[in-house]
């Protein structure tokens, strides 16, 4: 796989002179899911899916009948255009993401419950300040609908890059993009297990496996701890309330004082 090419990167986000110059201190890479991990939409993506089904289709779905906790967005498409008896062509693939691109924009204004996940700000600022550290997202969002979710929070701009639902069905796939987007970037610079997924689905656990990466679970999405340590992950928390707790993994990492 070219990682290189200008599509393939413009779709992930980044673009060679960029990566070279903004990896050089690099050490550890941090690659974060979104909904349930950095962020509570409030029901939000779950309603623009449905509510894309209702307007679009003219078909009435309950969430029970569709796979969605942890799936990447392009999976979730395929089920939908199946269940509703539309073929799966870039130009219906295309029609469908665009029509629950705007209906996210509007949940996401409308939904009263959303907020980030307990913990994440002070997370998420304090590794932005670390020269050696780098986080990116990788997550079965669409491109386009995590910008659009991050975005509503304040959390877009703090990621340099991504790997999206875009690419691919499958997670798995996702973590080896990475690895390989990784490996391009940087050489052998970084070992595998200096690479973090930080997740709340088993999903998440596991494509972190598939690539060698380091993995951190947390039960603030809707899977239980339970539920998470069944798939072994490196580490298990019930969030991330307590920042220190999480910085405690990473004793080699020299924080900013007030973190410590």
């Amino acid at each position: 796989m070219r990682l290189f090419h200008n599509g393939l990167l413009k779709l992930i986000g980044v673009y060679p002179m960029e990566l070279s110059l903004s990896m050089k201190k690099t050490k550890y890479i941090f690659l974060w899911d979104i909904d349930g991990t950095l962020i509570q939409s409030g029901g939000a993506g779950v309603k623009a899916i449905f509510r894309t089904i209702k307007e679009l289709y003219k078909l009435e779905l309950t969430p029970d009948e569709i796979d969605y906790r942890g799936r990447t967005d392009l999976m979730i498409a395929k089920q939908i255009l199946s269940r509703c008896a539309v073929p799966f062509t870039s130009k219906n693939l295309s029609l469908y993401r665009n029509y629950y691109f705007r209906v996210l924009r509007e949940e996401m204004l409308q939904s009263p419950n959303g907020n980030l996940c307990p913990g994440i700000l002070d997370i998420v600022k304090t590794l932005d300040q670390i020269p050696t550290v780098k986080m990116g997202l990788l997550t079965g969002n669409f491109k386009k609908a995590a910008q659009i979710k991050l975005s509503h929070f304040g959390l877009w701009t703090y990621f340099s890059f991504g790997i999206f639902g875009d690419l691919h069905e499958s997670r798995d796939y996702l973590a080896q993009t990475a690895s390989e987007l990784v490996k391009g970037m940087m050489g052998p610079g970084i070992e595998p297990k200096n690479i973090w997924v930080i997740g709340d689905t088993p999903h998440d656990v596991l494509c972190a496996k598939s690539a060698g990466f380091s993995s951190v679970a947390v039960s603030t999405g809707g899977f239980s701890q339970e539920q998470l340590g069944k798939v072994y992950p490196d580490h298990l928390f019930a969030s991330f309330s307590r920042p220190s707790d999480f910085f405690s993994l990473f004793p080699f990492i020299d924080l900013p004082d007030k973190s410590r």
